[in-house]
């Protein structure tokens, strides 16, 4: 259990409450004196509650003694437990009377602009500020709007609003210019938070917190390469810094210079051969690279330091079935109970299985899973059918979704999910009851809305029905691919052909999606661009050679008279 350590003032007050600390000369007693001995002994219990773990406690024993003996440390402690529980409502008070009380202690100000700035109480804020500037001219104020400034953008403005007018009185402070850059930046104004944040660097050339929100800035601008030139170049006066290094390494990846990122990774963990955060990223950039042998010592190390282990053993498990080894797979893909990963650790496994034709092992396998999770249960089971549907076991995907159906009748996902089937095993009435069901509980869903229209398109010649469904699913999603393409197919199939094109060419340049280009593919060929539609066709190929869907589709129509 995480507690907050003494500090030496309050244990020594605490101590002279039960008459055991040695009266001296610069001792405790002279301000324990002060102190009645009902609050040095609701102090005693203060501390000892935070020892036990009982900080909700301790910070409302501790509030109430800042109010009674005003003392300066009691009051800095009372703010300490109130920022450990993240409690600003009751840190707000605490840092207004320590700034009152103590109007030299430049620590107050700061505290008291960071909780007016989490309250949105901004014109307070910029008073504290401003109170914190005149005692600390130079003081650093990047982290405390980096973890301060409100996600609405409306606050956001009021914010900048409030700091634009602290700003006449301090023109050249390159910690409130980056503030404004922040604030401008996170609105979307880009091209002005750039500007801005370029004059605090000229001002302040050595801030770290402003190198990286400039490179930030800059790659949220499209600026990729620039952004990349600034790191160098912050990297050449500090070449030592982890922050700078880590964003340089962000900022190589984002120019797709994979090999570069790994390269330099690999420099940094040799004197860093302990940082969880690059060892992960040097894994993943080594397994994408190809660089088995590299990746696989990282991802060993993770686990040796008790980091990120399911998501090391899950890229253990990624290379072993790569390379082929797979009873290794198993082994490490196994070693994943729990976790973001466990999903997908568990599909896995079943395909490993499958291809071994040990389909009682996959059934048993999501048994256990479901008993082992009951909370996941009905996602389990969904995951089981699909990983069937992908290896062509229609008959025994529709079973498991049968069964789930049956226990978790008020899932639609699962439901929705038979009917798909339903409808892949030409079971259009089990399609049929199932959609209706669905549309009956969420009318205005465009998931059910487009499937339920697409398959009335492509399977029956109920076109006028189709249209209402395509029609309401567009309408609420219109730059959908899968409900675009739904939409021009019905048109094609209505004899619109060059509206049914407009449409699923967009629906096309938006997802690359291999049914819809074989629509499109048809499409252009019947309308007699048979140029366009080949080339449609070898755009496919080249992003899944062994396509037999495609292969067959052109064979199709190419033979055709």
């Amino acid at each position: 259990m995480k507690t907050i350590a003494a500090i030496p003032y309050i244990l020594a007050i605490s101590l002279y409450a039960l008459g055991t600390s040695p009266s001296v000369a610069n001792s405790p007693s002279q301000n324990a004196a002060n102190f009645s001995y009902d609050s040095l002994y609701k102090i005693l219990l203060a501390e000892i509650a935070l020892q036990r773990g009982q900080t909700s406690i301790a910070l409302q024993e501790y509030s109430q003694q800042a109010q009674n003996t005003q003392d300066e440390q009691v009051i800095e402690r009372a703010l300490q437990i109130a920022n450990f529980l993240q409690d600003t409502q009751a840190a707000l008070p605490l840092s207004k009377q320590w700034s009152t009380l103590f109007p030299q202690q430049s620590k107050a100000f700061h505290q008291l602009a960071y909780h007016s700035l989490k309250t949105q109480n901004f014109a307070q804020a910029m008073t504290a500020i401003d109170k914190l500037l005149i005692l600390e001219p130079e003081a650093e104020l990047e982290n405390l709007f980096l973890s301060a400034y409100p996600n609405n953008p409306e606050q956001r403005q009021q914010l900048l609003n409030a700091l634009i007018a602290l700003e006449k009185t301090y023109p050249k402070n390159p910690h409130l210019l980056f503030a404004h850059a922040l604030l401008t930046g996170e609105n979307g104004n880009l091209t002005q938070a750039i500007s801005v944040i370029e004059k605090a660097k000229k001002l302040n050339p050595h801030s770290i917190p402003t190198v990286l929100l400039h490179a930030r800035l800059l790659s949220l601008n499209k600026q990729n390469n620039l952004a990349l030139q600034s790191l160098t170049q912050a990297l050449k006066k500090q070449p030592e810094s982890p922050q700078l290094n880590m964003h340089y390494i962000r900022a190589l990846i984002s120019t797709k210079d994979y090999q570069g990122a790994e390269k330099k990774l690999t420099q940094l963990l040799l004197k860093n051969p302990q940082n969880t955060e690059m060892l992960l990223m040097h894994a993943l950039l080594s397994y994408d690279n190809q660089h088995d042998t590299d990746a696989i010592i990282s991802l060993k190390r993770l686990i040796e330091l008790n980091s990120n282990i399911n998501e090391a053993y899950y890229y253990l498990g990624m290379i072993a079935k790569r390379q082929e080894n797979l009873s290794q797979a198993e082994i490490y893909l196994s070693q994943i109970q729990e976790g973001e990963r466990y999903l997908n650790a568990q599909a896995e496994l079943a395909q490993l299985r499958l291809k071994d034709q040990r389909q009682a092992q996959v059934k048993a396998q999501f048994n256990e899973a479901r008993q082992s999770n009951p909370d996941i249960a009905s996602t389990l089971y969904a995951l089981e059918a699909e990983v069937l549907r992908s290896n062509h076991q229609l008959e025994e995907a529709y079973n498991v979704l049968e069964d789930a159906v049956k226990k978790y009748p008020q899932d639609n996902n699962l439901l929705f999910n038979r009917a798909l089937l339903a409808e892949r095993r030409d079971n259009l009435i089990q399609f049929e009851t199932d959609m209706l069901e669905l549309l009956k509980r969420d009318a205005n869903n465009p998931s059910y809305l487009n499937a339920y229209g697409y398959t009335l398109a492509n399977r029956t010649d109920r076109l006028k029905e189709a249209d209402v469904l395509l029609r309401a699913a567009i309408k609420l999603r219109p730059t959908d691919p899968a409900i675009m393409d739904s939409v021009g197919w019905l048109l094609y199939k209505q004899g619109y052909t060059f509206e049914a094109l407009t449409y699923i060419k967009k629906a096309f340049a938006a997802s690359v999606d291999e049914e819809i280009g074989l629509h499109l593919a048809e499409i252009l060929w019947v309308s007699g661009y048979k140029k366009e539609a080949i080339d449609t066709w070898r755009q496919l190929l080249k992003q899944n050679p062994n396509s037999e869907e495609v292969l067959k589709h052109r064979a199709l129509w190419e033979n055709k008279p």
